[in-house]
């Protein structure tokens, strides 16, 4: 299967790719006109992978998915997809799929916090512990729900421990053990540091 994704450089369009690509789909990504040095950085991991290109192909595509209401539907995919990390009533959005906090390599943060829709959250604070998911299992399966039959609905992520109704089907709950799983980012961020900045 062939997927659009609109700021495929994105920290959150870099795992989504990357998630296609592991599952063996050919992407072609778009960017902005420029890119910061993060995106730069990350554009180097997928940039060159044999079933990825940069701009839009003559190809029909699954899906064209983007990030946060920021893309209008390309005429060359059969379904539009946006993530975002909040819902988003336009008409024109198709299908939504939301977020709640996400954490994983290559995340905008600091020391001590995580940037995340325009706010500093420490990797202490309540909401961050109690919300906050992987970005990387989170990725995946949005792969494998925009590659499954075309009967795409729209989702939203909890962890499992907030999840409101384990048995909506518009809900999924992933469960995660978050301190391992920071501990093992801080570790990265300390050898890469340089690259998150």
């Amino acid at each position: 299967m062939h997927f659009l994704v609109s700021q495929c450089y994105s920290w959150e369009g870099y795992h989504l790719v990357q998630a296609l690509l592991e599952d063996g789909h050919e992407v072609s990504g778009l960017h902005g006109q420029s890119l910061s040095d993060r995106e730069t950085h990350l554009s180097m991991y997928i940039g060159r992978h044999a079933m990825f290109r940069e701009g839009v192909q003559d190809t029909d595509y699954k899906a064209h998915v983007s990030f946060f209401g920021t893309e209008e539907r390309s005429a060359e995919s059969r379904h539009h997809v946006d993530i975002s990390y909040a819902a988003d009533n336009t008409p024109e959005l198709e299908k939504q799929i939301l977020l709640p906090i996400l954490y994983g390599e290559w995340m905008p943060r600091d020391e001590e916090a995580v940037q995340w829709h325009g706010k500093r959250i420490l990797f202490d604070d309540e909401h961050f512990l109690r919300n906050a998911l992987p970005i990387k299992p989170v990725m995946q399966t949005i792969s494998k729900l925009l590659s499954g039959d075309g009967s795409m609905n729209n989702y939203r992520f909890y962890t499992k421990e907030v999840c409101p109704e384990q048995g909506d089907r518009a809900a999924i709950a992933l469960t995660r053990n978050i301190r391992d799983d920071l501990s093992g980012l801080h570790k990265h961020y300390a050898q890469f540091r340089f690259f998150y900045e």
